[in-house]
């Protein structure tokens, strides 16, 4: 190694004592033309100040530093000298999480700073104009008030003029749509990297997310594997200072890193900072982890004891996931039945168990050093086995807990590929249910809520503490899985009309409309209030008459499309009234409209005050009730639309007289070899038969045959299948069909709120084509494969159509001779180009494509169009 360091000790040789090594920093780092004393303090500051700041800035710390230099060299010679490897950028112990705590704290940081620099500016200037400073003047606490309120509404995390530095998407809005979806969007975790980048190593699954992070619950797209969410037990370390533990250290007879005797002993580590050294690592890591399972250390704290880098390493520090194992000695576990019985009843608390030494908290680092048992029945195979060797540290809680919230509601996931259960985490947070137990009094701005909630017949044990049961988001359904009609091709479903009309998948769709008053102009306010359409200016197109004397609607009243909702004034100068001396104002109208293709009733008013001034809000209730178009997907992934309601008495039906509520394609099932499904309907019919709710929680040891076996108890066919008869011919179908009660849930996607088409509507300014969107009334896009398609099938005056006459038909003048446009008027036409007055054609083309031309012509370019001779 010393011979890879020759050429630094060369340049260096000249460099013999402490003020020509600061003068060395002072040159390559102050300000041109400091004289050779200000270098040096410069120096002094810098590496006091700047030069690893975790050691601290006081002056007695140079010895401390210069040996964690050397440190640094050590293992970046060493990775050169391939005598170890890079460290890896992805291991989660190398990683910490910022919360919502600590950048509320950077932030306050950013902001106050930015307000005393302000105060001392002003203080300067008071000074130099000889002028009282006032304190309230001085003093802009605005600047934190409005800095706050500012990155809570955009989610741009930092100071508003320095925008490069700022965090986008800090701060979003709580997603309502589930209990679920709430959950999960508190437990996310977003990796600060560019969603664009095609980097594959950020995204894919370490081995230390095991536990941590949900292996399952990402998103699709660009933000896959960067967008995380935490497993179920995982626990983010909140931070404790470090000085308790350094005493401990020094109590114990650590030796101080100034006072080295040895360079053999084991390096000793706190939050990053070496402290000393050790000779009995091994004494000293025992100590530490009896103090912390007794409670004297903070049960957060982490401690490691890397044998191959023989460094003992102590981190008290916030930011880093862990998670509870059970502690195991002599392979058997701490923690006993006695214990649990407890906990259920209450009389012991979660923590009592990690005081007392059962339970612990290990980071990713520290879970590197133990060796864990995947579950206590492997646990004790161990114990009993005699010429066993491997002894346990610890051992997991249960092997499901590696999965997050909405990944711990599936049914059975071991059993389905993972793209799957990836989908349905993902539909899971979009199923209509219950948001919240109070959602008749909260005025969301969109809620969507079931009407008639079920709890699933199968469930798995983490939905009790997810609080699904009590919160759920689906329905029980009778399923067959058939091919019946043809109506249920391609993902498609049939519904049974009777259960629709039973209240199968009915929905409340809730909508808040809100205004206030506010103050337009110095002494004007807008007005809430009945709107008078004779002396108010700008007035909608829309229906005013269903206003109350306040100018709101009353609640129980049913609104359309056109209907006002909030009556609103804004008083304006009236330019051509009013004079130097006397200003006149007229009225516009900004009234608050139903969406246009809603309707509803009027669920709740109310009327508040803010900021001083009136606040209105106007609650929506529109019934959503199923029909054909509308999504709807199991617990496992698989997702259709409804493609025909059939009536009760065309539906198939079993000899026993049931009939489904509804009929998946067989198809659906071969190539998303989603087997869970399948259980899922055998073991929730046994559970409707025996009155007891199926237990589906993942990595436990429900088997096929278990279940097959209670199914012909209730002399049922062991697998499911059923004889059942055509509803519309009566006679018996060929084959067995598979049938028995599924979970299934509405999806947010309706047809209702999709469906959309126009003969005539608004065009853009430019191009004079259709714009864009249904909220818009815009058109559809015929695009480039449809007109592809047109061409492959020869159908020219269908093209024509579609791209010119119900698009952006244009007349124009083009002059036979050049091919240039030419003026037309009444009785008047020119060519400007070539002087004709003649020999000019009308002809129909496409706006855009007139605008295109005559950009062309700005950039020196002429096209010219042929025309017939």
């Amino acid at each position: 190694m010393h011979l890879f360091l020759v050429s630094s000790f060369e340049e260096a040789a000249p460099i013999q004592d402490q003020q020509s090594a600061l003068d060395f920093i002072g040159k390559r780092s102050a300000q041109v033309g400091l004289s050779r004393d200000k270098r040096i303090e410069h120096a002094k500051i810098l590496l006091a100040k700047e030069f690893l700041p975790h050691i601290g800035s006081r002056e007695f710390l140079e010895t401390r530093k210069a040996y964690f230099l050397g440190y640094m060299i050590n293992k970046m010679v060493s990775v050169l000298l391939k005598r170890r490897s890079v460290d890896d950028r992805d291991h989660y112990g190398k990683k910490r999480m910022d919360l919502s705590g600590a950048m509320l704290a950077g932030l306050f940081r950013v902001l106050f700073k930015k307000m005393c620099a302000e105060t001392a500016k002003h203080m300067q200037k008071c000074v130099e104009t000889n002028r009282d400073f006032n304190l309230a003047i001085g003093l802009k606490c605005s600047i934190i008030t409005t800095g706050f309120k500012f990155a809570l509404a955009t989610g741009n995390w930092g100071d508003q003029m320095k925008g490069s530095n700022s965090k986008a998407g800090v701060a979003q809005v709580l997603n309502r749509y589930n209990f679920i979806s709430t959950l999960s969007h508190l437990r996310r975790v977003n990796t600060p990297l560019n969603k664009g980048d095609k980097l594959a190593p950020p995204r894919q699954l370490h081995n230390t997310y095991w536990g941590m992070i949900c292996p399952t619950e990402t998103p699709e797209g660009q933000a896959c594997g960067l967008v995380k969410n935490l497993s179920l037990m995982a626990y983010i370390s909140v931070g404790k200072p470090a000085g308790p533990i350094i005493e401990i250290l020094e109590e114990f007879g650590v030796e101080r890193l100034e006072e080295i005797s040895s360079p053999t002993n084991t390096k000793v580590f706190v939050n990053g900072i070496w402290i000393g050294i050790t000779n009995v690592p091994i004494e000293l890591l025992t100590y530490l982890r009896n103090l912390r399972r007794h409670g004297q250390l903070y049960f957060e704290t982490s401690i490691v004891f890397d044998i191959q880098e023989d460094e003992l390493r102590i981190v008290s520090d916030s930011g880093r996931p862990c998670r509870p194992l059970f502690i195991v000695e002599n392979n058997e576990l701490l923690v006993t039945e006695k214990d649990l019985d407890s906990l259920r009843q209450i009389q012991m608390k979660w923590d009592d168990l990690i005081i007392s030494g059962k339970i612990e908290y290990l980071d990713v680092e520290e879970e590197e050093t133990v060796l864990i048992a995947m579950s206590i029945e492997e646990l004790y195979k161990q114990k009993n086995d005699p010429n066993s060797l491997i002894r346990y540290t610890h051992c997991e809680i249960h092997p499901s807990m590696i999965l997050g919230i909405a990944a711990s509601t599936i049914p059975f996931p071991g059993h389905n590929p993972s793209p799957r259960n990836t989908y349905q985490s993902a539909m899971g947070k979009q199923a209509v249910g219950i948001s919240s137990t109070n959602y008749v009094k909260r005025f969301d701005s969109l809620t969507n809520i079931l009407i008639y909630p079920q709890k699933p017949l199968v469930t798995t044990r983490s939905m009790e503490y997810l609080k699904y049961k009590e919160l759920p988001s689906g329905q029980n359904c009778i399923v067959a899985i058939a091919c019946y009609t043809g109506y249920n091709q391609e993902d498609s479903i049939i519904m049974n009309r009777a259960a629709i009309d039973r209240g199968l998948f009915r929905s409340f769709i809730y909508r808040t409309y809100s205004d206030q008053e506010k103050m337009a102009r110095p002494g004007m306010i807008e007005k809430i209030g009945r709107v008078d359409k004779q002396a108010v200016y700008n007035i909608k197109n829309c229906n005013y008459d269903k206003l109350e004397n306040d100018g709101v609607i009353c609640p129980g009243t049913y609104v359309t499309g056109d209907d006002i909702l909030i009556g609103k004034v804004t008083p304006t100068l009236d330019i051509e009234k009013s004079t130097k001396e006397s200003q006149f104002y007229m009225f516009i109208d900004d009234s608050t409209s139903m969406r246009r293709n809603e309707k509803g009733i009027v669920d709740k008013v109310v009327v508040t005050t803010k900021d001083g001034y009136r606040f209105f809000k106007v609650k929506i209730r529109s019934l959503r009730i199923p029909e054909r178009g509308d999504k709807f997907a199991s617990r496992h992934a698989q997702k259709g639309t409804i493609g025909i309601i059939l009536d009760q008495e065309d539906m198939p039906f079993t000899c026993e007289g049931i009939i489904p509520d509804i009929i998946i394609n067989p198809h659906a099932i071969p190539s998303r070899m989603t087997i869970g499904h399948l259980l899922e309907c055998l073991l929730g019919k046994v559970s409707a038969l025996s009155g007891e709710e199926g237990d589906a929680t993942p990595f436990t040891k429900v088997s096929v045959e278990e279940i097959s076996s209670k199914l012909r108890e209730f002399n049922y066919q062991d697998c499911g299948y059923e004889v059942m008869h055509n509803g519309m011919t009566g006679y018996k179908l060929k084959a067995s069909i598979f049938i028995g009660p599924t979970y299934y849930q509405r999806l947010k996607h309706m047809v209702d709120d999709k469906m959309h088409g126009r003969a005539r509507g608004p065009l853009q300014v430019l191009t004079r084509q259709p714009v864009e969107g249904r909220s818009r009334d815009g058109g559809l896009r015929f695009g480039e494969m449809e007109r592809d398609c047109m061409i492959s099938h020869g159908t020219a005056a269908f093209l024509k159509e579609r791209l010119l006459d119900v698009s952006d038909t244009y007349t124009a003048y083009v002059c036979n001779s050049c091919g240039l446009f030419a003026i037309a008027g009444e009785d008047f036409y020119e060519c400007k180009n070539c002087s004709n007055h003649t020999n000019i054609s009308k002809v129909e083309i496409p706006y855009a494509f007139k605008i295109l031309i005559q950009e062309l012509m700005a950039m020196n370019i002429a096209p010219r169009i042929k025309t017939e001779e």
